[in-house]
Parts: structure tokens; sequence; C-alpha cells
């Protein structure tokens, strides 16, 4: 059904049953502005006519993805080098090297540089999140251009990035602290088990406790579930309406709470998409080199772009905003 939200200007309410095109849109006119309100079914249609007329979408993706890759080159070449080379002042042949003594050189390394380390990992790792949230929301921004106008542009792209990259870096840092925060659920299975080396001497003796463990693993995965299901939007949010990381939380979560069944099932569709695009990589892939490589690029091309514009659109129609639809070209030719 249709949640008309109210305020404070005199409301007129229209409703339009499906006459052109099989429409089935629901709109309201308050003051100047037009809100159009979508059947689920018509948001995924439209959303994958969107997608289909703006490909360049995936763009902001791929970008992520070789920037990505280079990042995690000057990461493994500089723990290579930590691990290996600091000690001997020299790049060493580890293939000439008995398995005794590379042991010994990896773990001279590691103790002589873990600060080091440490601090290049949270480095690397803090570095790859923001990159990674200044392309998404690039991405947004294209898709949100790309619903509202019916086309967008690279300059888009750079625009929104620039603009919301800190911020839903900072949302991102949120969430991930919000799902580290799941980790309470083990800990009464990692206090039962006690002493690792015990367990690992007479594994059979702490059955229970390993349930216990299983268990509490198990109830972390399905909290980190949820918790996805549930802030699916906040990012969404935080681009298309320029807000705050706390505002896109709280933005997202009552957008959840207005839209469980289209929230969740969009996320079904999306999963779902991807468990398929991992099966034939695993299946046919193996057998079939060119199989493989289409799967490794099928999320950047098409499932990554494809997501952010279905999740865009159904965030539009759901805060009752101006979409693009094509019929609405269709009929306005039809009355010269």
């Amino acid at each position: 059904m249709v949640s008309v939200s109210l305020h404070t200007s005199p409301i007129f309410i229209i409703s339009k049953g499906g006459i052109s095109g099989g429409r089935q849109d629901h709109c309201f006119i308050s003051g100047r502005s037009f809100h159009m309100y979508e059947d689920f079914e018509i948001t995924l249609n439209r959303g994958f006519k969107t997608w289909t007329r703006n490909l360049n979408i995936c763009i902001p993706f791929i970008l992520n993805f070789f920037v990505s890759l280079i990042l995690y080159f000057f990461f493994f070449g500089l723990m290579g080098f930590l691990f290996f080379a600091s000690n001997t002042g020299s790049v060493v042949d580890l293939s000439t090297l008995p398995p005794a003594e590379l042991y010994n050189m990896i773990w001279t390394g590691v103790r002589d540089n873990m600060a080091v380390s440490v601090l290049a990992i949270i480095v690397f790792s803090l570095l790859g999140m923001f990159l990674q949230a200044f392309f998404t929301a690039g991405a947004i921004g294209m898709a949100k251009k790309a619903s509202e106008t019916g086309d967008t542009v690279l300059s888009d792209m750079v625009k929104s990035g620039s603009k919301n990259a800190f911020r839903l870096f900072l949302t991102n840092l949120l969430v991930t602290v919000m799902l580290l925060a799941g980790i309470v659920f083990i800990v009464p299975g990692a206090l039962t088990i006690g002493d690792l080396s015990g367990l690992i001497q007479n594994p059979e003796a702490s059955v229970e406790s390993m349930g216990t463990l299983a268990i509490g693993i198990l109830v972390w995965g399905i909290y980190i579930i949820v918790v996805n299901i549930v802030l699916s939007l906040a990012p969404y949010a935080l681009v298309i309406d320029e807000l705050d990381p706390l505002g896109a939380l709280k933005t997202g979560y009552r957008f959840f709470m207005r839209n469980k069944l289209d929230v969740f099932l969009i996320w079904i569709i999306v999963i779902g998409l991807a468990f398929v695009n991992s099966i034939v990589g695993e299946y046919l892939g193996s057998q079939n080199t060119l199989v493989l490589g289409i799967t490794y690029i099928v999320p950047l091309l098409v499932l990554q772009p494809l997501t952010a514009v279905l999740w865009t659109r159904l965030y539009l129609a759901g805060e009752g905003r101006d979409l693009y639809n094509h019929y609405d070209l269709l009929s306005n030719l039809d009355g010269f």
C-alpha cells in the first residue's frame, strides 16, 4: 500500500491508476512540489531501465577496484620488505631458503617490526575505506542524478564524491564499530573454553564449550546480517540528503522501519544475484577461463551499479522525491 507523509501546507491528494504503459503511480501535490510514490515492481522496472540508460555508473566501481589494487600492491610490498628484507638489508631469494630458516626470518621480521606493521595495517585500512567511500558516494550521486533526470555524467561522480566522501567514511566507521561490538556474543564461549593449549591436546573434553562458542559465532553472524539490512539505506540517505553520519544512520533506520518489506526484498535480490554469480564462477569457471573472467567483472559492470540505482530509486520514491519516468515523455509527445 501507499503511505503519504503529512505537510503543514495544504495537500491535494491525487491518485492515478495505470493508464499509459501500465503505470501504477500514486502522487500528491503540496504547494509547488509534485511527489511520486511507486509500487515495488515499478521501482525495480524503472530502476533497471535507468541503469541500462546510464551504464557509465559502473565507472566509480571500476576506478575503486583499480585504485584498491594499487593500494594493496604497495601494502604487501611494504609488508614483504619489513618481514624479509629489513633484517638482511637486501632482497632475499625466498626459493633458496630452507623452510626452517624462512620461518625464522618471518618471525624475526614480525617481532622486530610489530609497531610499524600494526601502524601500516591501520593506515592502509583507513585509506582504503576512505577511497571506497569517495567512489561509493560518487556512484550514489550518479544514480541520484540518473533517477531524477534520466541521465548522468562522470562529473556527477566527482562532485558527489568530493562533497560526501569524508562523512560517508565516518558513517562506515560507525557501522564497523557496531558490527565489531557483536563480538560480545562469543565472549561466553571463549571464556568457557579457557586454555587453548588444553583444548588442542584434548578436544573431546571441551565439546560443550565449543558448542557455546559456535552458538555465539552464529548469533554474531545473524547480528551482522540484521545490522546490514536495517542500515542498508544509511549511505544513500547521507549522500542524497547530505546528512551527517548520525543523521544518516537515524534516517536509514527510520526508512527501514517504514519500508521493511521493500528493503528486505531488494537486499534478497542483491544477495541472490551475487550468490548466482559466485556459483557460476565456482562450477563453470574452473573449467572455462573465459567464464571465470566474466564472473569477476560482472559485479563491477553490472551488479554493483544496478544495486546502487535500485537502492537510490527506492529511497527517492519512499521519500516522495521527483523521479524520471520515460512514460511522461511519451505522454507529452502524444499531446502534440
